[in-house]
C-alpha cells in the first residue's frame, strides 16, 4: 500500500456519506421503527441495521484480503444456502441488541473501514481478485462494501416508509 489516492480518497468519502446518511436515519428512529418489520428482508429493521455494521468487516476482510495480494477468505465463496443459514443465525444474534449498542457498532465499523480504504494507493485499487478476472479491489470497495449497505439501506427506507403509511398519525 503505497501513498494513498485521490480514487481511494473518494471511495472512502463514499463510504463514509453512504453511513452518515443511514446514522441520521437511525438516529431519528423511534422504538417503533426500529423494531418494524423489513419485508423485504425477512427481519426487523434493526436486524438489518445491525447486518450493514457487521458486514462492514466481513466484507471488509475480502477487501483487505485482496489488497494485501491473499487469498479470499471463506466469506467470499458461501453459498446462497451457507449465506442464508449465516444470516438467519446472525439475526437471532441481533435482534436484542439496542439501537444505541447498533450505531455504536456502525460508527465504529465505518470508521475502521474508510481508514483503511483511504489509504489504499491506485496500485492496490487496480489489484485484480485471485480467481475473478477483471474484478479489482476498486470494483469489490464499490460493489461489495458500498453496493451491500445501499441494497439494505433501501429495504430499511421502504420498511419506514411501509410502517408509518400503516400507522395512523404517523408522517410518511
Amino acid at each position: 500500500m503505497e501513498g494513498a489516492s485521490r480514487r481511494a480518497e473518494a471511495l472512502a468519502a463514499a463510504f463514509r456519506t453512504e453511513n452518515e446518511t443511514l446514522i441520521a436515519l437511525v438516529s431519528g428512529m423511534d422504538q417503533h421503527d426500529w423494531t418494524a418489520d423489513c419485508s423485504q428482508e425477512g427481519r426487523s429493521v434493526g436486524v438489518v441495521v445491525g447486518h450493514i455494521a457487521e458486514g462492514h468487516l466481513i466484507i471488509g476482510g475480502i477487501v483487505r484480503a485482496i489488497a494485501a495480494g491473499r487469498p479470499l477468505p471463506v466469506q467470499a465463496y458461501r453459498t446462497v444456502e451457507q449465506g442464508t443459514a449465516v444470516n438467519a443465525r446472525q439475526a437471532r444474534r441481533l435482534a436484542t441488541r439496542t439501537r444505541d449498542d447498533t450505531l455504536q457498532t456502525l460508527h465504529a465499523n465505518t470508521e475502521r473501514m474508510a481508514r483503511f480504504i483511504d489509504r489504499l494507493s491506485d496500485e492496490d485499487l487496480r489489484r485484480e481478485v485471485g480467481g475473478f478476472h477483471g474484478l479489482t479491489l476498486a470494483d469489490e470497495i464499490e460493489r461489495g462494501l458500498i453496493g451491500h449497505l445501499q441494497v439494505h439501506v433501501r429495504a430499511v427506507r421502504i420498511a419506514l416508509i411501509e410502517g408509518r403509511a400503516s400507522t395512523p398519525g404517523t408522517p410518511t
